[in-house]
């Protein structure tokens, strides 16, 4: 079985970065880093003394594994500039086939890390979700012994798997957000600190941990309140927060029979 020891990345973003950092962190070398701007190239390079290039058809062929970190619309378009065929190939995308990867290399798949991933944060990287999936079972085994060097929380997935991953991490986590984004801007017309509601965001995270988020479902939809629904509407101040309030108690009563 290959074992992976060198590396090339093709992308210089988030994704990218953090793959970099761990891979060079668990003494992998990282052989180059590619990226359309010479500078995020550069940039990123610099710190783990690979060869910044900005030339897709400069890829040298010496790499163990190729790991492709982009965009999920530039794909294709980077991978049609290939010139030379891959080693072995993986993207980290949670909602592209493998597939895209079969014309440029024999051995090909993917290791998607279930995260939000941001240059300035950073978080337990051996807890990260890393889901693996080969075009056939040496790949896969390959990427396996790879990928446990790198979480403590590696899982094989299938296609349709991950991508039901990656639609419910969109759900979870950035409409989840979204919803943040609305309740902070709330407390700032109003010069209430955001903080007093992370006792509240915490404790029901804590609580989905012992129990269904339906179970820990709670507040004025959940309990058919529809005096305190009325009185919330009428303190939005667009039509589209309004909208978003009634779709979201909509749902929630539905979910619990009212």
């Amino acid at each position: 079985m290959i074992d992976i020891k060198t590396v090339t990345i093709v992308g210089a973003g988030n994704v990218a970065s953090w793959f970099a950092f761990i891979l060079a962190k668990n003494g992998f070398l990282i052989n180059q880093i590619y990226s359309r701007s010479i500078s995020n190239a550069n940039e990123l390079s610099a710190k783990y003394s690979a060869e910044p290039i900005d030339d897709i058809k400069k890829l040298s062929p010496n790499s163990d594994l190729y790991l492709f970190a982009l965009k999920d619309d530039v794909y294709l378009e980077v991978l049609d500039e290939l010139s030379i065929p891959l080693t072995f190939a993986v993207h980290t995308s949670g909602s592209n086939s493998k597939e895209i990867l079969s014309r440029y290399s024999k051995r090909f798949g993917v290791v998607y890390p279930c995260q939000t991933i941001s240059k300035t944060f950073s978080f337990n990287e051996l807890v990260v979700p890393l889901c693996v999936e080969g075009n056939n079972s040496d790949s896969e085994n390959i990427l396996l012994n790879f990928a446990t060097k790198l979480s403590d929380n590696v899982k094989i997935l299938d296609e349709q798997q991950r991508f039901s991953l990656h639609l419910a991490a969109v759900f979870a986590s950035n409409f989840t957000n979204a919803m943040y984004d609305i309740a902070f801007t709330i407390l700032e017309e109003k010069k209430i600190h955001w903080e007093m509601l992370l006792p509240l965001l915490q404790c029901t995270l804590d609580k989905t941990k012992t129990m269904s988020p339906q179970q820990a479902q709670t507040g004025p939809a959940k309990r058919g309140d529809a005096l305190i629904l009325q009185r919330h509407i009428e303190q939005l101040p667009t039509k589209e927060l309004e909208q978003i309030y009634q779709l979201l108690s909509d749902f929630i009563q539905k979910r619990n029979g009212k």
